[in-house]
Parts: C-alpha cells; structure tokens; sequence
C-alpha cells in the first residue's frame, strides 16, 4: 500500500512540476496561480497543497531536479579533447534547454540556481579558493560571479552553435586564468 501510495505521490507532484513548465512558457512565476497550475496538473487544489505550497515552492523543486545532472566547474575547463565529463556542463545545460527553457528564461532563475542547496558552496571553484586560503565569502562571490557570467556567456541572443565551439574554449582559458592568479596571490 505505501509502495502505491509514493507512486501516486511521484506522478502527482511531475504532473504539478510539468504543469508549471507549460505555464512558464506563457507567463512569469509571479502571475501563476495556484489555481491555474492545479487545473493545467488536472488536480484539485487540495492535491496541490499536499505536495507544495505556492507556485514558488514548484519552481524550486524543478530547480532541484534540473540542476542535478550539472558537471563540476573544473572538469568542464581543465578537460582535453575527447573527454566528457560526468554530468552536463552548465553552459551546455543553458543552451540547450529543450523542455526546461521556460524554467531558465524565469527571471529568478540565476538566483534560484545558486540558492539551491547553496550552489556556491558546494561548487568545486568555491572549494579550490577556501582551501587556497580565501574566506568563504571571498569564495562565494566568485562562484557566483563565475556562474553568473556563464550563464550570461551561454544566453547570448543570436550566437549559433558553431560560434559557442569557438567562444567556449575563450570562456574556459579565462577562467583558468583567474583561478591561477587567485591562487598565486595567495601562494605570495
């Protein structure tokens, strides 16, 4: 009966989540409706208020589920030719969106990244430069300014797919060029 009713539960709550991604589509977060979102889940919303509390509370479990699957920093810049790292790079989880873009083209979507079970400190950057000496919020603005400006590189309107394969390889050469000269200041 529990092995059921945790089914139930899993199919509702994808049913609420994708209910809210089609909402996006069409709408900011902040005019979504309880209402709305339990009529496109096709429940009631008593259902909903069983799962979530507010359209807010949806849109954070997506981000929960989506940014999972993320690689980390390094092996994303410090890969050779041929290597593919476990996980999506984030750039690459930007781009190519698919049925996610709604919830990245959410203007709370950066902040709701690095929020999620505190993205900054569990980012491998945020770990190189603590262990370096630097102070945890020294660390976290830089992870979040790393983060930051990938997510604005790999958003660029207009750059096609074979201009991404050339500006990429420039984004990872910065970026190991920051990490170096954070790391022989510390070392002088």
């Amino acid at each position: 009966m529990a092995k059921r009713a945790a089914k139930y539960e899993t199919r509702t709550e994808e049913a609420i989540k994708n209910a809210l991604v089609k909402l996006l589509a069409s709408k900011p977060l902040a005019d979504v409706t309880i209402s709305e979102l339990a009529r496109e889940a096709h429940v009631s919303r008593s259902t909903f208020y069983e799962h979530f509390g507010n359209p807010a509370d949806v849109y954070d479990a997506l981000m929960g589920e989506i940014s999972g699957d993320m690689s980390s920093l390094m092996s994303q810049v410090v890969c050779q030719d041929g290597f593919e790292p476990a996980g999506r790079p984030f750039c690459a989880f930007v781009r190519e969106a698919g049925e996610y873009a709604p919830v990245i083209g959410e203007a709370r979507f950066m902040d709701s990244f690095l929020m999620q079970q505190d993205a900054r400190e569990s980012h491998d950057l945020y770990n190189i430069l603590v262990d370096a000496g630097y102070t945890d919020a020294q660390a976290k603005a830089v992870s979040s300014f790393q983060m930051s400006g990938c997510f604005s590189a790999a958003r660029q309107a207009g750059v096609a797919d074979g201009e991404w394969a050339e500006i990429r390889p420039v984004i990872d050469r910065f970026i190991l060029g920051g990490i170096a000269a954070c790391l022989a200041a510390k070392r002088t």
